[in-house]
């Protein structure tokens, strides 16, 4: 039936890569930050360094801070 055929999950798109990185994409926005595993710093979304640093994983803004992290400081400006 058609409605059966509406309910099925659609499939992969062709050549598509489950094991990308998330950073490849900058997809992963939805609340969630991006920690620096090795410095320990995290950063939201829009700002320089979101999903850009070679080491670091999403979470979100409580799982990072409950596991340590602490928020990136604001870049200053030059104001000259």
């Amino acid at each position: 039936s058609r409605a059966a055929a509406a309910d099925a999950a659609p499939a992969p798109a062709p050549g598509g890569n489950d094991n990308a990185v998330p950073a490849d994409t900058g997809a992963v926005s939805d609340g969630k930050v991006w920690v620096n595993t090795r410095s320990g710093v995290y950063w939201k979304s829009g700002t320089e360094f979101y999903g850009k640093t070679k080491q670091g994983k999403y979470l979100s803004e409580e799982e990072a801070k409950k596991a340590g992290y602490r928020p990136a400081k604001p870049v200053k400006q030059n104001t000259h």
